[in-house]
């Protein structure tokens, strides 16, 4: 009986370990008082974040969640790139392309938010915020009437 739980032990350390060295971050049950609807993962979230940037962005992991269930609604795409250098690089290259682009995001800004570079647009009738942490490049957009507390809640749930 010791046996099998030092063994399991052992697996939970290891998974745990794991999952730290990995770094993807959890998805978050709500966010802005906003539940879960659905999310996707693996395969699915790649196909969705691809489709959405048009091209292959070397996604090594992730999630699109989509949160809503009154009045408000929310989403998060979470990729994790293949290292830091890769995230930063998806962040710069999407700044620029809505810097370049006439639609569909509009009045780009940057400004320092949580400790992190927080870029910010409005577009397709949401407020959207960008950001980079580590490897993970988080994308949100939200409803006006919930933006500013959905940031606040996915920088402190998404660590």
């Amino acid at each position: 009986m010791r046996k099998m739980t030092v063994c399991f032990a052992m697996a939970l350390f290891l998974g745990f370990g794991l999952r730290l060295a990995v770094g993807t971050p959890t998805v978050p049950s709500e966010v802005a008082g906003q539940p879960l609807a659905h999310v996707h993962q693996g395969a699915e979230a790649r196909a969705e974040v691809e489709r959405l940037h048009g091209k292959n962005i070397g996604m090594r992991d992730g999630f699109v969640a989509h949160y809503g269930g009154g009045s408000s609604a929310a989403m998060l795409y979470v990729s994790q790139a293949q290292n830091e250098a890769a995230a930063r690089q998806q962040v710069e290259q999407m700044t620029a392309r809505i810097r370049s682009s006439t639609g569909p995001f509009t009045h780009l800004r940057e400004s320092t938010r949580f400790g992190l570079t927080v870029y910010s647009a409005l577009g397709q009738g949401q407020v959207h915020y960008y950001f980079r942490r580590g490897s993970a490049v988080v994308w949100l957009a939200a409803d006006a009437s919930i933006a500013r507390e959905a940031l606040a809640e996915a920088v402190s749930k998404l660590r």
